[in-house]
């Protein structure tokens, strides 16, 4: 149970109540009428509200008091979009369609094709090449759409939305 200094709305814990009060015998677990006489009061934790995927809620340190009851409110802001963050959702875009483990097999597949040659592949590597750069354009589409977010000031807090990748 969370606890607050009733003069300035300041969430304690029960070892600090204890702490700062070692001539006191507390009854355990503490009740708000043992410590309302040194100016301390039970608060409640109200319910995490909803966020959207580029918010994030963060619970108070200072209680409110609200029809008599202390309660701790939370707080809710935008994560700054950045760059970075703009990167890392690429990535776990491209990384959905094409695993690390595929992308190498087709790079492999890309360079023996190569060094075959073009004009000496077989209807099924042909067919293979074309698989393959159909998902190459696919991850180009992506790091298109990175970096044209990337270069936008500011960039748009709901990047991960899927309106901006499509």
């Amino acid at each position: 149970m969370p606890y607050v200094r009733s003069d300035t709305g300041e969430l304690v814990s029960e070892i600090q109540i204890r702490k700062e009060n070692p001539q006191v015998s507390f009854p355990k677990p503490l009740s708000d009428a043992a410590i309302s006489s040194f100016g301390y009061a039970e608060a409640q934790e109200t319910a995490r509200p909803s966020t959207q995927f580029w918010q994030r809620a963060t619970k108070e340190t200072t209680a409110v008091h609200v029809n008599g009851a202390w309660l701790i409110p939370w707080t809710v802001e935008d994560i700054p979009a950045t760059a970075e963050g703009v990167k890392n959702e690429a990535y776990r875009r491209i990384v959905a369609i094409v695993p690390e483990w595929k992308q190498r097999n087709l790079t492999a597949q890309a360079a023996q094709l190569a060094e075959k040659g073009r004009a000496n592949w077989t209807a099924e590597e042909l067919a293979a090449w074309n698989a393959g750069q159909a998902i190459w354009d696919q991850v180009a589409a992506i790091r298109a759409k990175s970096d044209a977010l990337e270069a936008m000031s500011p960039i748009p807090v709901d990047y991960k939305d899927d309106r901006w990748w499509v």
